[in-house]
Formats: C-alpha cells, sequence, structure tokens
C-alpha cells in the first residue's frame, strides 16, 4: 500500500508544473529579463494590489505587445502574472505546485543566465532545483542547490 501511495504522490510532483515554453524571441518581438525599475509604475501599482504577499518577484517585457510578465512566489507555489503597460491584468497562473522557488536558488540562476527565462521550476525529490529555459531554441536544463549552487547544466 505504501508503495502505490509513494508512486501516486511520485506522479503528481512529476506533472505539478506548467510547461507552457514563452516564446523567447519571434517576428513580431521578443521577451527580456528587465529590472522592476524597468517597469511602469501603473504595472508595479496594479500588480502590488493583486498580489501584496508576493515575494522574489522576476519581470520580464514582451515587446510584441509591450505586455509585462512577472513570475513570483506567493502562498507557497510560483505564480505568474502579466500586465498590459497601464497595469490591467491578463492573466495569473500557478506556474509550479510543488513549492515557490528560494530566493539563494532564483538568484544563483539569473546570475549565471542573465538573459535566458525560465519555462518551469521543478523541485527535485532529492531538495535540488531544476530550472528548464529556451536558449536559441535548444532546451536546457540547469540544476540547483536549496543554497543556489550550480550543480549542472544540460541540454538536449
Amino acid at each position: 500500500m505504501k508503495k502505490i501511495l509513494f508512486v501516486a504522490v511520485s506522479s503528481l510532483l512529476l506533472f505539478a508544473c506548467k510547461k507552457d515554453v514563452a516564446n523567447t524571441n519571434n517576428s513580431n518581438g521578443s521577451i527580456s529579463v528587465v529590472p522592476s525599475s524597468s517597469v511602469p509604475q501603473e504595472v508595479l501599482n496594479a500588480f502590488n494590489s493583486s498580489f501584496s504577499s508576493a515575494s522574489e518577484m522576476e519581470w520580464e517585457h514582451n515587446s510584441s505587445d509591450d505586455s509585462f510578465i512577472c513570475q513570483f512566489n506567493m502562498d507557497d507555489q510560483r505564480h505568474e502574472a502579466r500586465f498590459d503597460d497601464h497595469g490591467h491584468q491578463s492573466s495569473h497562473n500557478v506556474i509550479c505546485l510543488d513549492a515557490a522557488v528560494p530566493a539563494a536558488v532564483l538568484d544563483a540562476f539569473r546570475n549565471n543566465f542573465p538573459t535566458d527565462i525560465v519555462y518551469e521550476w521543478k523541485l527535485n525529490t532529492d531538495g535540488t532545483w531544476k530550472a528548464h529555459f529556451l536558449r536559441n531554441g535548444v532546451k536546457w536544463e540547469a540544476t540547483f542547490t536549496v543554497e543556489g549552487t550550480q550543480i549542472k547544466v544540460e541540454h538536449d
């Protein structure tokens, strides 16, 4: 019985994260990581109003539609919200149901991969975090300890 429960829980955790890949470079524009100081005040106000308990925010700008995307931790989950440049929220999704990504891991990823955009974070059963991202159409994975030490980087 314990084995069946373990397999069921493991399967749920394996498929718990959203796997929508961000289009990071298309003919109409691109998505780039931006500091919060580059986000319009209307967008920041709307974000803070809707997600006042959010932490570990990472902002991106989509030049094709001039929208701003924020990935953040809230309620022990990783979220993503999209706003137009006037602060109107167009979407909100939970990216990863496993747990919120620790700040040390986010900082380490951003230091090692400053222009890459994560489309999925996965909490592994050994406590490490795996970032899935695209670079020039190639899928990459980077694995970090909870303290932010990069363990491994590999690609397809």
